[in-house]
């Protein structure tokens, strides 16, 4: 029952993860002239597009949009085609090579999800300010070749999940800037070559979920203790070779992964001492077979103990 219990609080958990797929029907790929009131999932991307398809105009009920990887539109032809741009809540404008987006975008007062990913000439300051006013709650910045996020970050004060994978971030700026961003509770950066990571992650006190995977990460600084909301966290396939005895001292903590690593040994901290942690994920470490035998017998009250 406990265990069922905590399933439960885990799937809730997930749900929170979520990005831009949101439930809004059926993912139509065209415009169908019979079907333009209950639209509401429109995915025209990697179409080779010049223009948007005969019909559009006439959409009534369009929340999601992406016309990722169609380099020839003219999205400030696009986005004033758009009828009820109220009711956009998801916009994707991947792989568009674009160096700047058109000022109506303002249009989408209700706009929730906003992913750039691969656009690397992207000017995301100019970004920033042209969207600090829509209720952008998710932000997808994958693969734009980043070092650094800016002050004017903060301007996006709704945001609550911010995709960062795929890039090279290691300003300490970039932290205590999303440290400044109240509601953020989502925070990615996978594949993002970090070998060390910054004492400011501890000023992100609102995290709930972060993921930093597919790194080279060796240890976790004292500071991630201030992450006193923290309730999952992926660390898996980075360079540890024990696990992290900071753990102990991260009260919300219940789903850890990090698996794929180099962890031979577990602090007998992490049998003694009372944690939170009531899922953690350990395969394909390098613990000897005594060693798991012992952890799954001290873990044995989790919901997942995998080794």
């Amino acid at each position: 029952m406990i265990k069922q219990f905590f399933f439960l609080v885990i799937l809730v958990l997930f749900q929170g993860c979520k990005t831009y797929k949101r439930s809004f029907g059926i993912t139509h790929t065209n415009v169908l002239q019979n079907n333009v009131c209950k639209t509401y999932r429109l995915d025209l991307s990697n179409q080779n597009l010049n223009e948007v398809p005969k019909g559009f105009y006439e959409l009534q009920a369009l929340k999601m949009l992406n016309i990722s990887g169609n380099k020839k539109l003219n999205l400030e032809t696009v986005f004033q085609q758009i009828q009820r741009p109220e009711k956009l809540e998801v916009l994707i404008l991947d792989s568009l090579d674009i160096k700047e987006l058109p000022k109506n975008i303002q249009r989408f007062v209700n706009l929730k999800h906003l992913s750039l990913n691969n656009n690397p000439l992207l000017d995301l300051e100019k970004t920033f300010e042209l969207v600090k006013f829509l209720p952008i709650s998710f932000l997808n910045l994958q693969h734009n070749n980043l070092t650094t996020i800016t002050t004017q970050i903060t301007k996006l004060s709704s945001l609550k999940a911010i995709n960062l994978s795929h890039n090279q971030i290691t300003s300490v700026e970039t932290y205590q800037n999303l440290g400044k961003l109240s509601s953020l509770k989502s925070l990615w950066l996978n594949y993002s070559q970090l070998q060390n990571l910054p004492n400011e992650i501890g000023e992100i006190s609102s995290l709930k979920n972060l993921y930093l995977e597919h790194n080279f990460l060796k240890d976790l600084p004292k500071t991630i203790k201030k992450l006193l909301k923290l309730n999952v966290f992926h660390v898996g396939h980075n360079n540890f070779d024990a696990l992290p005895i900071q753990l102990i001292h991260m009260p919300k903590l219940i789903l850890l992964h990090i698996n794929n690593c180099k962890i031979k040994t577990i602090s007998n901290d992490f049998a003694t001492s009372k944690i939170s942690i009531k899922g953690i994920v350990l395969n394909n470490n390098q613990l000897s077979s005594r060693e798991q035998e012992k952890w799954k017998k001290e873990f044995s009250a989790f919901f997942i103990a995998s080794f």
